[in-house]
């Protein structure tokens, strides 16, 4: 029973700081775009100042971890996760 609770616990820990991890695209320099039937394009400033454009589905969101770099889209229905 101990090791069931310290398992859900640390299934929650690892959810919020996988959550926290990820930026949801905001602010001026983060822009998304409709890009056709189903597809937006997601646009957003790299660590170096270059724009980084890429596409994502209209049911995901445009994810932006900056302290990897890593520019991705989110899942349906659940964000950056």
């Amino acid at each position: 029973m101990k090791s069931a609770l310290i398992s859900v616990g640390l299934a929650a820990a690892l959810a919020i700081a996988g959550s926290l991890a990820f930026d949801v695209l905001r602010g001026r320099e983060q822009t998304a775009a409709v890009a056709g039937k189903g597809h937006k394009v997601c646009k957003a400033k790299t660590n170096a100042g270059k724009l980084k454009t890429w596409r994502c589905e209209n049911n995901q969101a445009c994810c932006v971890n900056r302290a990897m770099d890593l520019y991705v889209c989110g899942y349906p229905g659940l964000g950056c996760l």
